[in-house]
Formats: structure tokens, C-alpha cells, sequence
């Protein structure tokens, strides 16, 4: 009876230690800079297109994406200075090597902070079977550069390698 006991401790120990590093919280803050696209058709009504880089650092005892690289291309569509249509994809470059990809939506102000949904749909090595979605705060900072935009982005949400 002990050696049954001791099995399935044993056993139990194992499975919740690959279950613990292999999902868990993600909590992300860092700054990104973004080359921006727009056809401006007045009173608000702009087309926008845009490709940038984002570096991110885990906070609050997380570890997914310290120190990572992300890229994300997207756009959207203004009406009166606001929208609703927001989309594009995310890639996370690791220190490994090893990407994952997000695809998000959001809506907003032209201008003023905002927030976005995301969710994975796949990466390459460890995060190949990702899954997982969040939310995303961006605060608008004034851009340095004509035809960028800069801001913080705050990712948060969880996430599971399947």
C-alpha cells in the first residue's frame, strides 16, 4: 500500500510541475515605436497602416516575454477620429530563438490611449501548440519622429503550450 501511496505522489508531483511550466500568467510592460501609413481624408477620416517593434519586460513575477522582441504589423479605419476595426498580427522573437504569434482587435480614438483583445495562434519551437489570449493597454506618448507613433503597452492575460 505505501509503494501505491508513493506511486501516485510521485506522480502527482510530476504532472503538476509540467503543468506549472507550461501555462501560466502573462504580464508584460515596455515601449514600442511604430512607422505609420495614412491617408487622411479630413474631419477625422483616416486609413492607417502600420509596422513597429516593441520590447516587453515580465512584471510582477511572471515570465513569459521578459525580454523579448515584438513585431506587429496592423491597421485601421477612422471615422470622425474613431474606431472600431483594429487588426493585425503580433510576433514575439524570444532569446531562444523561438517565436509565437498573436492576432488582436481593438477600438478607440484616434490619438488617446486604448485597448485591444489578442489571442495566440501559433509560434515555432516550445510555442508552437500556444494557446491563450489577453488584453492589451496602450498609453500614447508624443512621437519623436513625424510619421510614427510611440507608446507603452501593458499585454496581460495567460497562456498555455497544448
Amino acid at each position: 500500500m505505501k509503494i501505491i501511496l508513493a506511486f501516485f505522489s510521485f506522480l502527482f508531483i510530476n504532472f503538476s510541475i509540467y503543468a506549472d511550466g507550461h501555462s501560466g500568467k502573462i504580464h508584460l510592460e515596455g515601449f514600442g515605436a511604430w512607422s505609420l501609413n495614412v491617408m487622411n481624408a479630413g474631419n477625422g477620416n483616416l486609413s492607417i497602416t502600420y509596422d513597429g517593434l516593441y520590447s516587453g519586460v515580465a512584471m510582477n513575477g511572471t515570465q513569459f516575454g521578459n525580454n523579448s522582441s515584438v513585431q506587429c504589423v496592423g491597421g485601421l479605419t477612422a471615422s470622425k477620429g474613431k474606431f472600431n476595426d483594429e487588426s493585425g498580427i503580433c510576433k514575439f522573437l524570444f532569446a531562444n530563438g523561438d517565436t509565437a504569434f498573436t492576432k488582436y482587435t481593438g477600438t478607440g480614438e484616434i490619438g488617446k490611449n486604448g485597448t485591444s483583445t489578442y489571442e495566440f495562434i501559433g509560434g515555432t519551437g516550445k510555442y508552437k501548440s500556444i494557446s491563450g489570449s489577453g488584453t492589451v493597454t496602450r498609453i500614447q506618448i508624443q512621437a519623436a519622429k513625424k510619421g510614427f507613433t510611440q507608446s507603452k503597452n501593458i499585454f496581460k492575460g495567460s497562456y498555455k503550450l497544448n
